[in-house]
């Protein structure tokens, strides 16, 4: 049997096939399916470098993963830049408390698998999807006893950081090397180094260790076994059953969003039990109240249900719509949202290439997924903020570059 290992590393596949005869090397990914037509293998292996992962991290204030199944589809919803529906997942669950849960989730954009799974269809081979941020995770945990470090992997240009707290993978970063990028690269990692003065587990050369100056008392280096290669790590530890992780869809169902009129008719129907029950109305004044907003039901109902015709009964005929909805997720916008967010626009500096995809406030929590034209500019979005008297940055979450050479990134603040 054939088995092809192929690591994505931006532009390029470093390849390792096994079976008969061993062969190893690389070609470019426009050039995937011409290579598997030519080598018809049996199994398809295939390593997801980081900038093409989404990662998150989730909490929960209890243990049941019942409970947690039912809840996360609509979490990560908010915070993805398309439908979840459109990725292929793999959790990590770490209860470090009595009632709370951690998950990480990690995705990959079916798009970006769609040519591996038709040529395993048509050469009726098997297809498994894997991600380096987690095989490099799980190869180091398993031989270090520290519960707080960080770990760097680094192959030519590309550099991994995964940074562990409590033994628990807190954040997954990935640089460019590149002359242009380099120095950006150096800086944004060593601000990591100074913020968290771990324990630094490095698989590098020599060159790559030096530039990045960790200090010496915190410089642990990872030894391969003579026959395993940096540049094959991943190849050789994919198989292991310890570290494999493979990527599968969503499993369980998402949850279907109400709309926010449904909220106005059950807030109606309320304010109409108040009306009802207060002594000192008039018969006559509460029956014009009452008539007011039995009209305003029907309006907001015929906009909501405009397939509806013959409304005889707007609140049990609302009631209805929303059982057969089933349970469901509640968005809905207020002024606050929007201060919020203004807020926060203001403090990003002018004449700056950032973008904000996803806006999601949760209490005095706000989370942002967005984009800038460079490491720089993120920084300086960062130092604003932190000089800010309003908002409180307490996490940076995943960095990496696009197709398009921009700096993805999500931060989560506090409101003060």
């Amino acid at each position: 049997m054939s088995v092809g290992i192929f690591y994505w590393l931006g532009e390029k596949i470093v390849y390792r096939i096994t079976g008969v005869d061993t062969e190893a090397g690389e070609f470019n990914v426009d050039e995937i399916e011409a290579f598997l037509e030519k080598k018809r293998l049996d199994v398809l292996n295939v390593i997801i470098s980081k900038p093409q992962l989404v990662f998150r991290r989730m909490e929960f204030p209890f243990r049941s993963r019942r409970k947690i199944n039912m809840v996360m589809p609509s979490e990560m919803e908010d915070t993805f830049p398309e439908s979840i529906d459109r990725f292929f997942f793999s959790f990590d669950f770490a209860q470090p408390e009595k009632n709370r849960t951690i998950v990480n989730v990690y995705a990959i954009p079916f798009t970006l698998l769609d040519i591996w799974n038709k040529q395993a269809k048509k050469h009726k081979a098997k297809v498994h999807f894997f991600s380096d941020t987690i095989i490099f995770h799980q190869f180091v945990k398993q031989s270090v006893e520290e519960k707080n470090y960080i770990a760097i992997y680094s192959e030519g240009e590309y550099l991994l950081l995964n940074l562990i707290e409590n033994g628990v993978l807190t954040g997954s970063y990935s640089y460019v090397f590149t002359e242009a990028a380099k120095a950006e690269s150096i800086a944004l990692i060593n601000g990591i180094l100074e913020k968290k003065d771990f324990t630094v587990f490095i698989c590098a050369s020599q060159e790559r260790e030096n530039e990045l100056r960790i200090k010496e008392e915190n410089l642990r280096q990872i030894t391969l076994p003579a026959e395993m290669e940096r540049r094959y790590l991943f190849h050789f530890l994919s198989p292991v059953k310890k570290f494999k992780r493979t990527f599968l869809p969503l499993s369980f169902p998402s949850g279907k969003k109400i709309p926010v009129a449904f909220i106005a008719l059950f807030a109606a129907f309320l304010i109409i039990s108040l009306v009802s029950s207060l002594p000192y109305f008039k018969a006559v004044e509460r029956e014009k109240e009452v008539n007011r907003i039995e009209e305003e039901m029907r309006q907001i109902f015929t906009e909501t249900f405009p397939d509806v015709r013959n409304i005889v009964n707007p609140l049990a005929q609302t009631r209805e719509k929303i059982m057969k909805e089933g349970a469901a997720d509640i968005k809905t916008g207020v002024s606050s949202v929007l201060k919020v967010m203004s807020e926060i626009v203001l403090l990003f500096p002018e004449n700056n290439e950032a973008r904000v995809d996803v806006f999601r406030v949760a209490g005095d929590t706000i989370a942002l997924t967005g984009t800038t034209d460079s490491l720089a500019t993120l920084e300086e979005v960062k130092e604003s903020i932190e000089q800010s008297d309003r908002f409180t940055i307490i996490d940076i979450g995943t960095i990496s570059f696009n197709s398009k050479n921009r700096v993805n990134f999500s931060m989560t603040l506090k409101a003060n």
